[in-house]
């Protein structure tokens, strides 16, 4: 199932929580999968797939299943999909990206060059769509469909609001990354850093990788 980004729901668990799912079905099978389902509806009335914007909640169950250990099968899990590989690159919110289907995702966006200039030019400073499409001049019809798929994928952030000519406010974005390093070197590798606002709101990284 596609996790969609929505009010709650920051970029970067966006990005991640489809993946994660996955994941920890795998690695727990299927009973014990159902099992942690049916508890987090029975405790919160929410499926495993809403959990991902809560993810405190899918920690407090894996705790009563798991106890101590579920610490250790988070950051298993996680990394599973993304890892930090230093101290410096913790402090600097830097990740590599291990799951492939994410990287595709990303090196898409970026192989891509009206989406790359749109995540280049929305680094930092957030941009309503129309702005967006009108800054840097791109075709109203793929612009709105490249944009949209951005913000489906999780990698353009809502952030905030601005106001129309008439004072009706509209949503603004920016890019998930404050910078993407693609290796096509041998095999391919993606590294990302995230902006500190976005791993200060994802509730899955504040979960596993909180300070």
């Amino acid at each position: 199932m596609k996790v969609l980004p929505h009010e709650g729901m920051s970029g970067v668990d966006s990005l991640l929580a489809e993946s994660l799912e996955r994941i920890i079905r795998d690695n727990l099978g299927e009973n014990t999968f159902r099992k942690i389902q049916d508890r987090l509806f029975e405790k919160f009335g929410i499926s495993i797939t809403s959990a991902m914007r809560e993810f405190d909640k899918i920690d407090h169950v894996l705790r009563e299943f798991f106890g101590a250990g579920a610490t250790g099968l988070e950051k298993k899990f996680l990394k599973e999909i993304c890892s930090i590989k230093s101290n410096k690159d913790k402090s600097e919110k830097r990740f590599a990206i291990s799951d492939s289907k994410i990287s595709q995702s990303i090196i898409k966006a970026f192989c891509d060059d009206e989406m790359s200039k749109i995540l280049n030019a929305s680094i930092g400073e957030p941009w309503t769509i129309s702005e967006i499409i009108e800054k840097l001049n791109l075709p109203r019809t793929s612009g709105y469909r490249k944009i949209n798929f951005l913000i489906e994928q999780g990698l353009l952030v809502k952030t905030g609001f601005g106001f129309t000519g008439n004072r009706r406010a509209v949503d603004k974005y920016k890019s998930l990354f404050d910078n993407v390093n693609i290796d096509f070197n041998n095999k391919v590798t993606v590294n990302v850093q995230f902006t500190p606002e976005v791993v200060r709101n994802s509730s899955i990284l504040q979960t596993v990788y909180g300070e």
